[in-house]
């Protein structure tokens, strides 16, 4: 079991991310697990950043990592990177985003039945892998609306394609008639 830390992080955001490492390298089939803090401030939404490497040689990435991530109530499993691909997501009312895939989360009804916590994304890699597989790659998109009547555009990224992101919703119409 491989584990790297490359931190600046207060004291406890080293606490924070001692943790995670270790409820997340105790998992099966976890080969190593990569851990960094954010902005070095800490909350319960999290700002720890988490590689996870599978020994089956899925890799995944989440952002934005805390205490809610874990335990019996968890609120957040932010996905930034699975295998070769990030998922982008872009509203007018929000600057790009890495995709939500908890409960909650707007992508959280791809995934049946849903993901809870970032441990069950890790034991569940090849569902998520598969899932983002299935996104269209950047520059081509889907739309998808969400609550409040937001709409939601996403694709794929794959690593080292050139490749813009989705167009904010709100800065260009799909209507090309008017």
């Amino acid at each position: 079991m491989a584990v790297a830390v490359t931190s600046a992080c207060t004291l406890a955001g080293r606490r924070e991310e001692a943790s995670i490492r270790e409820r997340l390298a105790a998992l099966e089939g976890v080969a190593s697990v990569e851990v960094s803090c954010g902005s070095g401030w800490l909350s319960p939404k999290g700002d720890v950043c988490v590689t996870v490497v599978t020994k089956a040689g899925k890799q995944l990435r989440f952002q934005d990592v805390g205490y809610d991530s874990f335990g019996s109530a968890p609120s957040r499993v932010r996905l930034s990177r699975a295998g070769r691909l990030s998922p982008l997501v872009v509203s007018c009312d929000t600057q790009m985003s890495f995709a939500d895939i908890d409960r909650s989360g707007l992508f959280g009804h791809h995934f049946s039945p849903v993901l809870e916590a970032v441990p069950e994304a890790v034991r569940r890699s090849a569902d998520v892998l598969e899932e983002l597989e299935f996104w269209p790659q950047c520059p081509q998109f889907w739309e998808l609306g969400g609550p409040q009547g937001t709409t939601y555009r996403y694709c794929a990224h794959a690593s080292g394609v050139a490749g813009d992101p989705p167009p904010r919703p709100c800065d260009q119409s799909l209507d090309k008639t008017k």
